[in-house]
């Protein structure tokens, strides 16, 4: 709160209330102006300040879950209601048990004031309400009651004073200084529109209590005070909506930020499953080969042990899929790009399938990325061009290394999709294509002729030429077959 806010609204305040004294003394205002229908308007107006800031009140204590405004608001509706309407009957109109009931209603608006400071926990924002309730069926009860001396007593002695000017300014005082301790400037101004209703209340007391209330100067002190408790509610509202809207806008900020986490993982999900679908065909195909197999070959074959590396390598990958690595990139290293094809090839058996690969051929990065590259060319041939005659080639072309998967199906169309409408998530492709781009390389696909078909060219850098070819086992292609 800055220095001469506080200080701008005390000044302004006092230069009003000071203003409103002087000039409806001067008589002037009593020749202008009919003195009990201007009083009965102010009062009017005054009532109408009052339950409107009361009903901003209600709302900013429902916008923000501050039980204060609540009560703040209970009080109001009960001066508004039950005590201005009885301040245009004079005292002596009023017989001793109505002017008891006016008193109730008074103390009990006072009280309700002094808990909105810090309202009972117990009671929270509907206790206000409840309180309200419980004065207004006092007050009721109080009018039926027999008049007493002692009743007379008590309503006409020194209690209303003491009870309206003692309780305005305790009340104006505890909310100014809850504005300071708070540094809010709304709940400063509300504690000086108290400020300004105590004055008033004062005013009336010092020229006459004995006369009817129709003086113009204590009628709009009063609407001064209540327009100014007016505004600090209105204020107060005002920020409970921005806060309200910055929260709104903060949820739907993290809402759009789960939309689009869960969407990811639901295309990582759906990856994941196409990966895993794909090393189930391979591993399919593996158990076809040993069953045709018969029993004709012995264990120790080096057809068999090709075959079982095969079925580690899928294995391995397999295992890195479900562990979260489906384009998890390994160790950059050289390796031997025949061995890796070759198993792949072996496990694939829904068709023909030719392999030429150049002999020593080496590339370097990931053996695991090249293996889920080139089984989702081959899935990707078995799904739209079944039985089809396909051809993987592997050579050197320059620094690049180069490796062809060819099918004789429908090939693709303009659109770049595939002709044959088969069942598949479509995620292949732009996987292997993401992957390739890890490696340094980059996959294209083209329709070809002669025969026609669909070819996936992968280009992959050739390692350097010193490079030592090593055999494939379990431990030289770590992440083919094992995470590490």
């Amino acid at each position: 709160m800055a220095q001469r806010g506080p200080i701008v609204d005390i000044v302004g305040a006092a230069a009003v209330s000071v203003l409103a004294i002087v000039l409806l003394n001067t008589g002037i205002a009593h020749a202008v102006l009919a003195v009990e229908p201007t009083f009965r308007v102010l009062t009017v107006a005054a009532a109408a300040a009052g339950a409107t800031a009361a009903l901003l009140a209600a709302i900013t204590a429902r916008l923000t879950g501050d039980p204060r405004p609540s009560w703040i608001a209970a009080s109001l509706v009960l001066y508004c209601v039950i005590v201005l309407p009885w301040t245009t009957v004079a005292a002596a109109e009023l017989d001793v048990m109505h002017r008891a009931s006016r008193l109730v209603a008074y103390l009990g608006a006072l009280v309700l004031l002094l808990l909105a400071i810090r309202p009972p926990r117990m009671l929270r924002a509907w206790g206000g309400w409840m309180l309200l309730l419980a004065t207004g069926l006092l007050a009721i009860v109080v009018l039926e009651l027999p008049a007493s001396a002692a009743m007379a007593w008590l309503v006409d002695g020194p209690l209303l004073t003491v009870a309206v000017l003692g309780g305005w300014t305790a009340a104006a005082a505890a909310f100014v200084a809850d504005g300071y301790r708070r540094r809010s400037r709304p709940r400063l101004r509300l504690g000086l529109g108290l400020v300004v209703l105590a004055v008033a209340q004062l005013y009336r007391v010092a020229d006459d209590p004995s006369t009817p209330s129709t003086d113009i100067a204590f009628a709009t002190l009063r609407l001064v005070g209540l327009l100014i408790v007016f505004g600090a509610l209105a204020q107060l509202t005002q920020l409970a909506l921005r806060s309200v809207e910055t929260a709104q806008w903060r949820q739907q900020e993290e809402l759009a930020a789960a939309a689009l986490h869960m969407e990811r993982a639901q295309e990582a999900a759906a990856e994941r499953d196409h990966e895993l679908r794909n090393g189930l065909a391979g591993l399919a195909g593996i158990t076809h080969l040993l069953s045709a197999d018969g029993g004709s070959r012995r264990a120790g074959s080096e057809e068999h042990e090709r075959l079982k590396h095969a079925v580690l390598a899928e294995l391995g990958r397999l295992h890195a899929i479900l562990d979260g690595g489906l384009l998890a990139v390994g160790p950059i290293v050289d390796y031997t790009v025949e061995p890796v094809i070759a198993g792949l090839v072996a496990l694939r058996t829904s068709g023909a399938v030719a392999f030429d690969v150049e002999p020593g051929l080496h590339t370097t990065g990931d053996p695991a990325v090249l293996a889920q590259i080139v089984t989702n060319l081959l899935v990707n041939c078995e799904r739209h061009a079944p039985g089809a005659m396909v051809t993987v080639t592997a050579r050197r072309r320059g620094n690049v290394v180069t490796i062809e998967v060819r099918d004789e199906g429908p090939g693709l169309p303009q659109e770049g999709q595939r002709v044959d409408p088969r069942p598949g998530s479509g995620l292949g492709l732009p996987i292997s294509r993401r992957l390739a781009a890890t490696q340094g390389g980059q996959l294209l696909l083209r329709t070809v002729t002669d025969p026609r078909g669909c070819a996936a060219t992968l280009s992959l850098p050739v390692a350097p030429a010193q490079v030592e070819d090593k055999p494939v086992t379990d431990g030289n292609l770590p992440s083919v077959f094992h995470r590490t």
